[in-house]
């Protein structure tokens, strides 16, 4: 019987490849209108703030009218740098102010690129503008004291600004805060307001220590308010109809006191300059630099140290006043 050759039974094998399919990537232009909708509904179904959905479409929709392009597409660096110029030689934008732009519309293009719309952002390659490191505006203890007598303890409107002011030096809220906390948020017999994560910046609950003097006069004005609006009122600071106040109410309220105060001129007197100067004796009274960190609700601890900086210069202006008429010679 002859020999059976197994090679030749077997099948042979793949030796030569296919030619590989070329995937050529589609020319088709998403325009600058449809990409931002698609952009905005993800942002919408991921639960961002509408704060911040607002604050995206409107420096958006700016950007593109200021370049003038329609296609997502031909978007290029050199428009981005034809915005900046006009944000800061036609409209006289800070340095400040353009960054914060540029740093809403570079995240809306990195989402156009997570989401396949651009191959690539035109951002990319664009570096923050160089600015100088802000200055703290905070008061002095006599500016402080000016700033509160001219507030009208005998109106219940008097009584609640005053209130806010006091809030805001004692315990660093921002106005926003002041105006979004309500009554279920305090403590008032511990002491603390709890401000859940839906009304703080960086979307983290926070606990913030009250002193005496302020949970009494919290306490007050909820009491004065629930006898003029009823008991089922919510917010802690309302206006004269019981209703939430205005994101611009305090600080028109606290406008108006320092003019009244003669302070206008003399020095910035605001909510913020009131959350600032907290800041400041918090530190200057021994505090230490963490424990702010976590009352003022800052996600970064360079964010609170600016005021190291400042509580030293304090430190060396009040002790040259001090020793400014000592002429002893040892």
């Amino acid at each position: 019987m002859p020999k059976i050759n197994r090679r030749n039974l077997r099948k042979p094998g793949v030796m030569k490849r296919w030619e590989p399919l070329t995937y050529t990537k589609s020319t088709q232009s998403i325009s600058t209108e449809d990409a931002i909708e698609k952009v905005m509904l993800v942002y919408e179904t991921e639960g961002y703030r509408e704060k911040t959905l607002k604050g995206y479409r409107a420096y958006y929709d700016e950007f593109i009218r200021i370049i003038g392009v329609n296609e997502l597409e031909r978007i290029h660096k050199d428009d981005i740098r034809a915005y900046i110029k006009h944000q800061l030689d036609k409209r006289n934008l800070s340095p400040v102010t353009v960054n914060i732009r540029l740093a809403s519309l570079r995240s809306v293009f990195n989402r156009m690129v997570a989401e396949n719309l651009i191959e690539d952002s035109p951002f990319k390659e664009i570096r923050k503008l160089r600015t100088d490191e802000g200055k703290i505006f905070s008061l002095t203890d006599q500016q402080v004291k000016r700033l509160f007598s001219v507030v009208d303890l005998e109106t219940y409107a008097g009584y609640r600004d005053y209130v806010a002011m006091l809030t805001m030096l004692k315990s660093g809220l921002r106005s926003n805060e002041i105006n979004s906390l309500e009554i279920s948020d305090l403590d008032l017999d511990n002491r603390v307001m709890m401000l859940p994560g839906a009304k703080n910046k960086n979307r983290k609950t926070r606990s913030i220590p009250m002193t005496l003097q302020l949970a009494e006069e919290i306490r007050g004005l909820i009491a004065e308010a629930r006898e003029y609006f009823g008991a089922d009122i919510s917010y802690v600071f309302v206006n004269q109809f019981g209703q939430q106040m205005r994101n611009d109410h305090l600080r028109k309220r606290v406008d108006k006191y320092a003019h009244q105060a003669g302070l206008k001129g003399e020095c910035r007197a605001s909510p913020h300059s009131l959350r600032h100067t907290f800041a400041v004796r918090f530190l200057s009274s021994g505090g230490d630099i963490k424990t702010l960190q976590s009352i003022l609700g800052h996600s970064d601890l360079a964010s609170t140290e600016i005021y190291i900086k400042y509580t030293d210069e304090t430190v060396k202006q009040n002790f040259d006043k001090v020793f400014a008429r000592d002429k002893k010679r040892l």
